[in-house]
Parts: structure tokens; sequence; C-alpha cells
């Protein structure tokens, strides 16, 4: 058995120090593609080589074994706080701009691709799925881009979060090949079982365009639920009925991901991103399957070690409007 060494680097413009040359005392950094954005914090020995960075300096972190770390977060630098002998690092990714961005726009024939395109402005992009043309799409600057992004990924049934370098995905959910893990060897917590299904809601389109003709959308149904009863999703983008059928499509898969999720604790995992999945055929009361990892917490500190806590959901079900 080799024993196991975790440590972290911390990258700055002008230096990557080791956690011991960088006074490093705790870590945690958190990842979600839950419309949260990435962030993680650095808990320091007062005279740290790294006391002397700015807010708004980039900072970037690496998790793992020694001489084997795994870039897990970059952004800037929010937030000093003294705290004694110690000084604590706050850092936020780059998506975190979008919280301050106010725009009023109006698109028309637009895909999501576009438009979260555009939304996004100068933030840095990883990658951005949505091929679904949008008839009209409307956003407005009482509230921040990146809440209209957190409203298209809902509409698309896709993930928002941000890549390890902290530049902006909006990707379609898919069904990922699973990382397999031990319940003996990596599981130091389990919590993962079934839930309360919830029924989603009927959708509509705005138009009857899909019966008469895309040029035919303003023709209004006097019931536009397809059983004429129920929670009807009525969405002013969608002049066609196929975008609602692939928008009743995702909400169904949504509604059996979540019917399964829970939280698992593993010894540190810095390979693992929000989205990917993972299975432990050994779990405790049998495989659940497959599960997808919504968000992450990474945590090293001198005495629990490095962990690796998941909130996590069942991984079937993936659909949407993102890859349309």
């Amino acid at each position: 058995m080799t024993l196991s060494r975790p440590t972290a680097k911390i990258a700055t413009s002008g230096q990557t120090l080791t956690a011991a040359q960088a006074g490093l005392l705790r870590a945690r950094v958190s990842l979600s593609v839950l419309g949260s954005h990435d962030a993680f914090t650095l808990t320091l020995w007062r005279r740290s080589k790294l006391a002397d960075l700015a807010t708004g300096d980039d900072v970037a972190i690496a998790l793992g074994e020694i001489d084997d770390e795994t870039d897990v977060a970059k952004g800037k630098l929010t937030a000093r706080l003294v705290h004694g002998s110690t000084l604590e690092l706050e850092v936020l990714a780059p998506t975190a701009e979008l919280s301050q961005r106010f725009v009023s726009k109006t698109y028309l024939r637009q895909t999501v691709s576009d438009i979260v395109n555009d939304l996004a402005g100068s933030v840095p992009i990883d990658q951005v799925d949505g091929d679904a043309q949008l008839a009209a799409y409307a956003v407005d600057d009482r509230r921040p881009a990146w809440s209209h992004l957190r409203d298209l990924a809902d509409l698309v049934d896709a993930d928002l979060g941000a890549a390890d370098d902290g530049s902006l995905r909006f990707v379609s959910i898919t069904s990922p090949s699973p990382v397999a893990i031990g319940a003996q060897s990596d599981v130091l917590a389990w919590g993962v079982g079934a839930r309360g299904a919830v029924s989603p809601s009927a959708v509509a389109a705005y138009g009857a365009g899909s019966e008469a003709g895309a040029e035919q959308w303003h023709w209004i149904h006097r019931s536009p639920s397809p059983s004429g009863d129920g929670v009807v999703r009525l969405v002013g983008g969608f002049h066609a009925k196929e975008l609602a059928d692939q928008l009743r499509t995702g909400l169904e898969s949504r509604a059996a991901r979540r019917a399964l999720g829970g939280r698992v604790v593993l010894v540190g995992h810095p390979d693992l991103r929000p989205g990917d999945a993972i299975q432990a055929s050994d779990a405790p009361g049998g495989d659940p399957g497959a599960l997808r990892i919504l968000s992450i917490e990474h945590v090293i500190d001198p005495l629990r070690g490095f962990t690796t806590a998941l909130l996590v959901e069942g991984a079937g079900g993936a659909g949407g409007l993102g890859g349309l």
C-alpha cells in the first residue's frame, strides 16, 4: 500500500507555491452546476508568502498527491480577512462578473447558445451548447446576466457552471461513463436513496406553429394544455410545438434524475467535476446505479486530510433542448 500524501499547489501571477511553502492551514473548494459561482477559500498563516495578494489578483489552486496535483479552480481574489494569527483569502471564478453585469436586450430568432454567448460578455467561455432557436427572448437590467443564464439553463435543462480555469460552461446534460469508486476504499460517508417523485408540468408553445406552419405561430390555442387540465408551463419564446415537446422531455428527465439522490463523502478525488458520474457497486444497501454529481466540496486540512463531498442525483434521464 502506498502512503497517501495529499497537498495543494497555489498559483498566482508571480509564483507557484506548495501548501507548505504558502503556509496553508486549510483549503475549501466549492464547485457546482446548480447556478452558483465556483469559489475557494484559503486559510493561511498570517505571515504567508501570499499575504501580499490584493483583491482582483488571479489565484489558482490544484489538489492531489505530491507531484501529481490536478487543477480544480481559478478565479480572482475578492476578500482578505484577518483572524488573529491567520489570514483568509476568498476567491471567486470569473463567472462571478456576470452577477455584476446588467443588460436589457431582446433576442429575435436566436439560438440558446447565441444568447448565452452574448450575455457572457467578456467572461471567458469554455463550452456553450444549445442549438434550439427561440422566436423571441427578452432580458432586462432589473436582474444580472447570471440570473438570466440560470433561467435559460432551467429552460433547456442544461448545466451552468465553470471549467477548472473558471471559464463559463453552459452544457447539455448527458449520461457520462461513471467513475468507479469503492465503498471500502473511497467512501467515508454514504447517504443516498430514493426521494419522493414530483410530476413534471405540461409544456405548451405560445402559438400553434407546429399545427399550421411556423408562420402561424400567432394562432393561439384556446387551451394550450395537451390534456386540458393540470399545471401548464407556457413559454413565450416557443412558437412551435416541437420545442415545447422537447422541454417536456427535459422536465421528465429532470424528475427521473431527482427521484434518487443524496450526499457522498469520499477520500480526496480532485479529478471529479460537477456533471461527472460515479458508481459504487458495493455501496451500502445495494448498488443504486450511476450517480450524477451536482456539486463538489473539496477540503484539505491537517485534521481530516483531503476529502471530497458530493451532492448527487440519479444519472439516468438525460434530455432537454441543449443539443437540439
